[in-house]
């Protein structure tokens, strides 16, 4: 269990500067903590939040073959955004340019918690 949230956090915290260095529209200021501290933000939104949110969008999920999933998924990282603004932790910040970054971020964390989903069931 332990080891499982480990890879979650490890994975989220890769995908975002993964996310980082390849789009434009998304940028992430506080060095290395920050990456820690928006990932456990994620984290916590994909275990608390993200399960009622495909429970209520299940007809839009099935009716698009999954692919609402990435909107679920960007909804998720503006939700993170937007709590990291609220708490206001010192040299922390994330800013996402549009739309599109938003949905582009969310394909790169759909493919990191699908590896991660697979490499903890291994």
């Amino acid at each position: 269990m332990i080891v499982s949230i480990i890879y979650t956090l490890l994975a989220n915290a890769i995908a975002l500067f993964i996310s980082d260095k390849i789009l434009d529209g998304l940028s992430i200021d506080g060095g290395y903590i920050a990456f820690i501290v928006v990932g456990l933000t994620i984290a916590a939104l994909n275990f608390f939040v993200k399960p009622i949110l495909k429970f209520l969008a299940f007809p839009l999920v099935f009716f698009s073959a999954g692919l609402f999933l990435f909107v679920i998924n960007a909804f998720i990282i503006y939700l993170a955004k937007y709590l990291i603004d609220v708490m206001d932790i010192s040299n922390i910040a994330m800013h996402v340019d549009n739309l599109l970054t938003y949905v582009l971020a969310a394909i790169i964390f759909g493919l990191a918690n699908w590896f991660i989903s697979w490499l903890t069931k291994n």
